[in-house]
């Protein structure tokens, strides 16, 4: 992999599979910055599922004006709990670059496991249940078994983009 290649990487999954951790760490790999969408933009998230009335987008427009402005510079890395595909093909089609698409994979009582044992910041069980009813597992992204281990997970990661990007 050169630098001049702008990386644009987008970990998603349920709360509580590891994504910002890796995330974090593949970006350092990457010498680009990380961002934790969910944790940034908490506020447009919350106000965005509170609002049933219409289909609010504010959480996923700052997230596509935070990835957009950073493709300007380097690229980035970022984790955020995009579930539904049509989420995904909207930040896509709004930002029209190539992102990187990886799903953190794992079960339910993988992840229930991980919340139990205090990885999964404000996540609880009702909310994880609310997580899994809403995900839509991605078709075209590189998809991560969250039970390897994180060093695993990242070396994965960046062998792909090393064999995509050469």
């Amino acid at each position: 992999m050169s630098r001049k290649d702008k990386f644009t990487v987008v970990l998603v999954g349920v709360c509580g599979t590891g994504k910002s951790v890796v995330g974090e760490k593949v970006a350092k790999k990457l010498d680009i910055p990380f961002f934790d969408a969910d944790a940034l933009f908490s506020e447009q998230l919350v106000a965005d599922k509170e609002n049933t009335n219409t289909e609010s987008n504010t959480w996923l427009s700052a997230i596509t004006s935070l990835v957009g402005e950073q493709y300007t510079k380097d690229g980035c890395v970022v984790s955020c709990s995009i579930l539904k595909k049509e989420q995904r093909l909207q930040l896509a089609k709004n930002l029209d670059l190539n992102i990187d698409w990886v799903f953190m994979n794992g079960t339910y009582d993988e992840i229930n496991q991980r919340i139990d044992k205090g990885h999964a910041k404000h996540q609880t069980e009702s909310s994880l249940e609310s997580d899994f009813e809403l995900l839509e597992i991605p078709k075209r992204a590189l998809t991560i078994d969250i039970t390897h281990s994180e060093q695993d997970i990242v070396d994965t990661i960046l062998k792909y983009l090393a064999r995509k990007y050469g």
